[in-house]
C-alpha cells in the first residue's frame, strides 16, 4: 500500500527516495537521512559566506577600464589619487597611454630597480674577486706555516708532559714585542693553551681576576682567535681558524676587545 501524500522525496539527484519523516533544511529543500548532512554542511557553508560578502561595507572597484576587480583595501595612486587594483596599480589613468607614452612610463617606474640590479651586479663580482683572493692568500699562509713549522719544532718550549701526537706549534709575539717559539696541547681548550703560554712566557696572567686586563690571543690580522675560552684548540685548527706552524700575538686587552686595531 503506498501513501504518495505522506512524507516528501529527498532532494539529491539519484536518490529521490520517500521519506515520511524528510529532513528539512534552512534552504527549504527535504533530503532523506543519508544525503541530509552533507547537504546542510555545503548549504550553511555558502550561506555564511554570501551573508559575511553582504555585510562588508566600503569595497573599491578598480578605476582601470575593463577591470572590476573589488577590494576591500583602498590602493591609491601617488598621482591621481584612484583606487586600482594590485594588478593594475602601476599604470593608472595619470600613465598616458599612447605606446611610447606607455613605455617611457614604465622605464622610468623600472629605473630604480635596473639601478638596483647593476650595483648588485658590480657588488658581487667584487666579492666574488675577494673571496679568490683570499683564497689564494689562505693557500700562501697554509704553506707558509707548513715550512715554518719545521723551524719552530727544533726550537719550542712547552710542558713536557703533553706527547709528540698531541702538540701544535706557534710563534708568538709577545706584548715586549719580541718572539718566542711555543707548543701547547691540540685537546685543550684556547683558555688553557693562553695559560701555558703566559707560563712558558713568564707573563703575569690575570685571566681569572675580575677588573684586570685579559691575555688573549690574536691572529697577524689583528682579529681575535676567538673570545670563547672554552673553544678546543683541534677545533680552531680544523676549521683553519689558525694553523699549526702559525704566527699568534698574545696581549693584554679587555674583555670585550675582539680585534688589536
Amino acid at each position: 500500500m503506498e501513501f504518495p501524500s505522506i512524507g516528501s522525496q529527498c532532494c539529491q539527484d539519484n536518490c529521490m527516495q520517500l521519506d515520511f519523516l524528510p529532513n528539512i533544511c534552512s534552504c527549504g529543500k527535504s533530503f532523506c537521512k543519508e544525503h541530509f548532512i552533507n547537504h546542510s554542511l555545503v548549504c550553511q557553508l555558502t550561506d555564511n559566506v554570501v551573508s559575511e560578502l553582504r555585510t562588508i561595507d566600503g569595497v573599491f572597484i578598480c578605476t582601470e577600464d575593463g577591470c572590476n576587480e573589488r577590494s576591500i583595501i583602498q590602493l591609491l595612486c601617488s598621482s591621481c589619487r584612484k583606487h586600482f587594483c594590485v594588478k593594475h596599480r602601476h599604470i593608472g589613468d595619470c600613465i598616458p597611454k599612447t605606446e611610447e607614452e606607455y613605455r617611457t612610463a614604465r622605464q622610468k617606474l623600472e629605473a630604480p630597480l635596473n639601478q638596483y640590479r647593476e650595483v648588485k651586479s658590480e657588488v658581487d663580482r667584487v666579492i666574488s674577486k675577494n673571496i679568490e683572493e683570499a683564497k689564494k692568500n689562505d693557500k700562501k699562509r697554509i704553506m707558509a706555516c707548513k715550512l715554518q713549522l719545521m723551524r719552530l719544532k727544533n726550537k719550542a718550549v712547552g710542558p713536557k708532559s703533553v706527547p709528540c701526537t698531541d702538540r701544535v706549534y706557534f710563534n708568538i709575539k709577545l706584548p715586549s714585542k719580541t718572539e718566542k717559539a711555543v707548543f701547547v696541547s691540540k685537546i685543550w681548550s684556547l683558555g688553557r693553551a693562553i695559560d701555558a703560554i703566559a707560563d712558558e712566557c713568564k707573563l703575569q696572567n690575570n685571566n681569572n681576576r675580575n677588573g684586570e686586563l685579559k691575555l688573549r690571543l690574536f691572529k697577524m690580522d689583528s682579529q681575535i682567535v676567538s673570545t670563547n675560552m672554552s673553544d678546543y684548540m683541534k677545533d680552531l685548527i680544523g676549521n683553519e681558524t689558525i694553523i699549526d706552524g702559525d704566527n699568534l700575538i698574545i696581549e693584554y686587552t679587555k674583555d670585550e676587545c675582539s680585534n688589536l686595531s
